[in-house]
């Protein structure tokens, strides 16, 4: 269930930021915040995709390599 409720929220999150960069881009150009934002679009797509980027067990307080 939790990873659903994660799912539901990241949607969420990347349609408002899809509704952002429609507003900045077509609807009222602002190409500073449309640069920001797509941007942040890009970002999240690249560590989606690159799955090298994702943390592997690394908890609060643990240090994740070896000496």
């Amino acid at each position: 269930m939790k990873k659903y409720l994660q799912i539901a929220a990241n949607l969420l999150l990347y349609g408002v930021l899809l509704y952002f960069a429609y507003d900045s881009t077509i609807r009222e150009p602002d190409p500073w915040f449309a640069f920001v934002v797509l941007f942040l679009l890009l970002v999240a797509a690249v560590i989606s995709f690159m799955p090298s980027l994702h943390a592997k067990r690394v908890s609060p307080g643990e240090y994740p390599y070896e000496d």
